[in-house]
């Protein structure tokens, strides 16, 4: 698929660049214009990815620090899913390229992987709460039901690996999901609607 929406974007970075970096009133007002022409259009992913990196860089003028690491998080989504198809599925409404885009990828290497880490953070919080009620329960049976130690340790193993890949499958992407929700409320109206109109579902 073409990158239709590549070349005007581009066009916008290279005058932000001419003025030093700094997003002018025009510039932000032409890249709504653009955002809004990508509403509910195909899109390719350097499509999406310049968008939230200019969009990014808008934001970081006003010091908006929410919807700069919404524009993060969903650009190191969008490299993760691009480099595990595996992962990608019909919910993404995204056309994947080969290649990213230079100036983009340059971006993305000075950031921290903001999306690994939370997703990582999140299923750390699964695996400390499901040890804390292993062990609990662990105590209960044995002590209170006086369930023999070995029949007790052995289910609740078991209950505590299936919680655990339930947590990795469904809670943690629940948890992104309802991360990325609070932090859309500090992001462009323009700009989420492109956005809810690629990531139908949280992957």
């Amino acid at each position: 698929m073409a990158d239709h929406f590549l070349g005007a974007l581009k066009e916008i970075e290279r005058r932000a660049q001419n003025n030093i970096l700094v997003f002018s009133d025009v510039l932000s007002e032409r890249l709504d214009v653009i955002a809004q022409s990508m509403i509910s259009k195909p899109l390719s992913d350097n499509d999406y990815l310049k968008l939230a990196e200019l969009y990014y860089k808008k934001f970081s003028k006003e010091k908006n620090k929410q919807g700069m690491l919404f524009c993060l998080l969903r650009m190191q989504q969008i490299v993760f899913l691009k480099e595990h198809t595996d992962k990608q599925t019909d919910d993404i409404k995204l056309e994947f390229s080969e290649e990213i885009d230079a100036i983009t990828k340059a971006f993305l290497s000075r950031k921290r992987n903001y999306y690994q880490n939370s997703l990582r953070n999140i299923f750390q919080r699964f695996i400390l709460l499901d040890t804390l009620a292993y062990v609990l329960l662990l105590m209960l049976f044995v002590l209170l039901f006086h369930i023999p130690f070995k029949v007790a340790f052995i289910l609740l193993v078991l209950a505590w690996i299936v919680v655990l890949v339930y947590a990795k499958q469904k809670g943690v992407p629940y948890f992104y999901d309802s991360r990325i929700q609070t932090l859309s409320q500090e992001v462009d109206s323009t700009f989420l609607q492109v956005d809810q109109g690629i990531f139908t579902k949280v992957e």
